[in-house]
C-alpha cells in the first residue's frame, strides 16, 4: 500500500512538472481565473492518480500513455484555444520524452540486476526498485524542465518553431513505441544482456535528436534576428525620413507665411473673398499633412499619428484618434516608429484593398489605465483575414518578402512582456496591445 502512495505521488509530481512547462512557455497563468485552475487540478489529480494506481500494475501501458495524452491536450485547449497545434505538441512531447525517459533507467537497471529486473521491477509492478526508478527519471527531467522555463521563451517565439517541434514529436513517438517494442521482447526472451546496447543507442538518438534540434533553433533564430535588424533597420530609417520630409515641408510652409498673408491681404482690399476663399482652399491641402497636435504628448508618436491620418484621409478613409496623455512613454523612438507605423501601414493597407463604394475607416484608441497602456487599432475590411497559427497572413503576392511588419511588432511587444491580440468582427479588424 505504502508503494502505490509513492507511486500515485509521483505521478502527480509528474503531472505538476508538465504544467510548470506549459505555464513557463505556451499557457499564460498571470491571466488564468478560477475556471481555469480547477481545470488544471482535476487534470492533474485525475492523471495522477490513474498513472500511480496502473504503475503499480504494469511498468508501462500504451492505452494509460494514449489516455493521459489524450486528456491532458483536451484539459489544455480548453484552458486557451489560441494555438492548439504547438500546445498539443508540447504535450506530446513532455510525455513521450518522460517515458523514454523511464525506458532508459530501465535498460540501465537491467545492466546491474540481469535477470532479477524482470522480477523485480517489470513483472512485479509496484517495488521499491521500480519507484526508484521513476524519481531518477523525473529528477532529470525536472533539471531539464528548470532550464527551459529560465529562458522565458514567449509562445510567440516558440511559434516560429512549430513545425521543427512537431518533426521532433513524430520521431520521439516513434522511437517510445520501438523501445517498448524491445522492452517486452527482452523480457519475453529473457535477453537481459542486451540492455547495454539497447540502452546506450536509446540515449544516442536521443542525444542526436536534441542536438540536431538545438543547432537547427540555433541557426534559425541567428537568421531571423539578423533578418529583423536589417528590417528594423530599414523600416527606422524610412520612418525618420518621413518625419523629417513632413518637418521640413512644416518649415518652408512656415516660411512662406508672411507671402500668404500678403496675399490675402491684397484679396482683402479688393474686396475679392472668392479669391480669399479658393486661396485658402489651395493652401489647406499642403497644411493638412503637417499639422501638429499632441494626442500623446510624445512627439514621435503624435507626428505618426498626424501623417498617417492625412495619409489615409487623402485617400477617403476615415481616421478617428482618441488617446490620452501619457506621462512616461514606454518605448524608445525606433519602437514607436516600427510600433505604430507598422499598424498603422497595415490599416491603411487594408482599407485600400476595399471595394470603392464601402465605408473605409480606421479607429486608434491610446489609453492608459492603472499601470496599463492599452493600443487598439482597428480598420474596416471587406472580408475576414486569413489567419494561421493566431496571426493574421499576408495576401500579397510574394508572402516570403512580407509579413515581418507584424513579425516586429510582436518582438517588441515581446521584450516590453506585453500582449498582442487579434480579432475580427463585423467587417473589422482590430489589433489589441497590453502592456
Amino acid at each position: 500500500m505504502g508503494i502505490k502512495v509513492l507511486l500515485i505521488g509521483i505521478s502527480l509530481l509528474e503531472m505538476v512538472m508538465l504544467y510548470w512547462l506549459l505555464c513557463g512557455t505556451v499557457l499564460e497563468k498571470q491571466y488564468f481565473q478560477k475556471k481555469e485552475w480547477v481545470i488544471i487540478c482535476v487534470n492533474i489529480v485525475g492523471v495522477g492518480v490513474g498513472e500511480g494506481i496502473n504503475r503499480s500494475l504494469l511498468f508501462f501501458s500504451q492505452n494509460v500513455f494514449l489516455t493521459s495524452v489524450a486528456v491532458t491536450c483536451i484539459c489544455v485547449v480548453v484552458i486557451n484555444r489560441q494555438n492548439k497545434l504547438l500546445k498539443t505538441i508540447v504535450v506530446v512531447l513532455y510525455y513521450t520524452i518522460v517515458a523514454l525517459a523511464d525506458f532508459f533507467m530501465a535498460f540501465l537497471s537491467m545492466i546491474a540486476l540481469r535477470n532479477e529486473f524482470k522480477d523485480m521491477v517489470y513483472v512485479y509492478a509496484g517495488s521499491l526498485m521500480e519507484s526508484m526508478l521513476f524519481i531518477c527519471a523525473r529528477v532529470i527531467i525536472a533539471a531539464c524542465i528548470y532550464l527551459i522555463v529560465r529562458q522565458k521563451f514567449a509562445e510567440a517565439y516558440i511559434r516560429e518553431f512549430q513545425s521543427v517541434l512537431l518533426m521532433i514529436m513524430i520521431i520521439m513517438c516513434l522511437m517510445l513505441r520501438r523501445y517498448q517494442v524491445a522492452i517486452v521482447r527482452m523480457m519475453c526472451e529473457g535477453k537481459e544482456q542486451e540492455a547495454g546496447a539497447t540502452g546506450l543507442s536509446l540515449m544516442g538518438a536521443v542525444l542526436v535528436i536534441l542536438f540536431t534540434g538545438m543547432v537547427y533553433l540555433k541557426y534559425k533564430a541567428l537568421k531571423k534576428e539578423k533578418e529583423l535588424l536589417t528590417m528594423r533597420d530599414a523600416m527606422v530609417t524610412q520612418r525618420f525620413m518621413e518625419l523629417e520630409e513632413v518637418m521640413e515641408k512644416n518649415r518652408q510652409l512656415s516660411h512662406d507665411l508672411k507671402h500668404h498673408v500678403l496675399v490675402l491681404k491684397n484679396f482683402e482690399k479688393e474686396g475679392n473673398y472668392e479669391g480669399i476663399h479658393n486661396y485658402l482652399e489651395e493652401i489647406n491641402h499642403e497644411f493638412l499633412e503637417i499639422k501638429k497636435r499632441a494626442w500623446t504628448g510624445n512627439e514621435i508618436a503624435d507626428m505618426l499619428l498626424e501623417q498617417k491620418r492625412a495619409l489615409a484621409e487623402q485617400e477617403g478613409i476615415t481616421f478617428m484618434i482618441q488617446a490620452v496623455p501619457i506621462a512616461e512613454w514606454l518605448f524608445q523612438n525606433s519602437e514607436t516608429c516600427s510600433l505604430l507605423g507598422n499598424l498603422l501601414d497595415n490599416a491603411i493597407e487594408a482599407c485600400r484593398r476595399m471595394d470603392c463604394n464601402i465605408n473605409k475607416w480606421i479607429s486608434i484608441k491610446i489609453e492608459n489605465q492603472k499601470r496599463l497602456l492599452f493600443i487598439i487599432i482597428e480598420n474596416s475590411v471587406d472580408k475576414a483575414p486569413i489567419m494561421k497559427n493566431g496571426r493574421p497572413i499576408s495576401v500579397k503576392p510574394d508572402r516570403l518578402r512580407h509579413g515581418y511588419g507584424l513579425k516586429s511588432v510582436e518582438r517588441i511587444v515581446n521584450k516590453y512582456e506585453g500582449m498582442i491580440m487579434y480579432q475580427s468582427k463585423d467587417r473589422a479588424f482590430q489589433v489589441k496591445l497590453l502592456f
